[in-house]
């Protein structure tokens, strides 16, 4: 129960100490967006809007600042206690096993976390949530249930679309019987419509239809000195291929960062491994193929966007995801556990460290609030908790992921 107890400490200080490192109060990019709603028609990005719109109507006001700020810290708290609910269900699913928790402490301390943690207000921490419950209604058999859930995502926002969605068709073809064959995808169906409906509307929406939405949020002072500069209606009515004619060019070297790809790949590295262990995927697989691949989808987003930092963390939380999804579809008996590969456990440890080493270039010209030493001090007890899992890691399971008692007692 102490062991136990420790484990479920490091991973809430951990998650703390990596929210603490870039958390911030809305931008005015992400709060004109809580004014967009559906009253020029279907709009991308609207559905958050439009709730809150019908919300403070039937309240007989407007949506504030304050309102939007308070709205959009209560989500992230939300977000985390997802994130760490999936975290915890991962490393109970393991048996508390070492390996699961080092890997957990990986993502926990990644820079996904402090990316999200500066993106307060955005709308990623919806998508991500509405993602996971998709994922869980999936692992349960209720993949049409799912699919309405990563539609009412792709409404929240269009990148769900290469976020979320792949990670649902995995777990819906994962989960479900084989004998349904090609039926088990069928689901999947509904968020690809919703998605090609807001694809026509892109193209088939008026054009004063920007206008429209500048002189809308211009009724609300709090954003309108920032609308010409942020450009939230241009980047609402904007269609995609628009979008990938003003950064054509620029794909390969945002893909081929290397300061991305060092920052990023050793966490999706450690993600993907423990996945791969977990369900006793070979490294060169067609299924190890595929996960790689669905980690790899949203990187498609440097062609119609110009946030790269944020659009390479998304490959970390899709691995977590297909780890927890790995993890969940394997028999909960004990048996069906085997140790993990050391390396796994050492490269995992390197993660952690590295994680709490690097800087994770954040937007609007604004850097981490610590300093390395900082950071090495406050994620001091997590790594010495992880060391002192780790060192156990070569011992079987039963040796230690339970306190011993009566005949156990004696074997130990």
């Amino acid at each position: 129960m102490i062991r136990k107890t420790a484990i479920v400490g490091a991973l809430l200080w951990t998650l703390v100490v990596t929210c603490l490192r870039a958390a911030r109060l809305p931008n005015n990019f992400s709060k004109e967006h809580w004014l967009i709603d559906y009253r020029f028609g279907l709009v991308k990005r609207g559905l958050v809007g439009s709730l809150l719109s019908t919300s403070t109507t039937i309240l007989r006001t407007r949506p504030s600042e304050t309102l939007i700020n308070t709205l959009a810290v209560a989500l992230f708290v939300m977000f985390c206690a997802v994130l760490l609910w999936v975290a915890l269900h991962i490393v109970r699913r393991s048996l508390w096993s070492a390996e699961s928790v080092v890997v957990v402490l990986v993502f926990l301390s990644s820079p996904f976390v402090v990316m999200s943690a500066h993106l307060i207000g955005y709308y990623d921490n919806i998508i991500v949530m509405l993602t996971i419950a998709s994922i869980a209604l999936a692992l349960r058999g209720h993949g049409w249930a799912g699919a309405i859930v990563q539609s009412a995502a792709i409404l929240v926002h269009e990148t769900s679309f290469l976020i979320g969605l792949p990670v649902f068709c995995w777990c819906c073809w994962r989960a479900s019987p084989p004998a349904r064959g090609r039926s088990r995808l069928l689901p999947i169906a509904l968020p690809v419509a919703t998605f090609a409906l807001l694809t026509l509307r892109l193209h088939t929406a008026p054009h004063r239809l920007e206008r429209l939405l500048t002189a809308y949020l211009s009724t609300y002072p709090f954003v309108a000195a920032s609308i010409a500069d942020v450009r939230v209606p241009h980047w609402i009515t904007i269609t995609f291929a628009d979008s990938y004619l003003l950064h054509q060019g620029h794909l390969q070297e945002r893909i081929l960062s290397q300061a991305m790809i060092a920052l990023v790949v050793p966490s999706v590295v450690a993600l993907l491994g423990f996945a791969f262990d977990t369900r006793r995927v070979r490294a060169v697989s067609l299924e190890s193929t595929i996960m790689l691949g669905i980690c790899l989808i949203p990187q498609s987003m440097h062609a119609v966007a110009w946030d790269t930092a944020r659009i390479w963390t998304y490959a970390i939380v899709c691995a977590f995801l297909l780890m927890w999804v790995s993890v969940d579809l394997v028999p909960r008996e004990r048996e069906s556990l085997r140790p993990a590969a050391p390396f796994l456990v050492f490269f995992s440890m390197i993660a952690l460290l590295m994680n709490a080493i690097a800087v994770t270039p954040l937007m609007d010209g604004v850097r981490e609030r610590f300093e390395v030493m900082t950071r090495l001090l406050l994620y001091a007890p997590v790594l010495i908790t992880a060391i002192v899992i780790a060192r156990r890691s070569d011992q079987p399971a039963a040796a230690w992921r339970e306190e011993p008692s009566g005949e156990h007692r004696q074997l130990a």
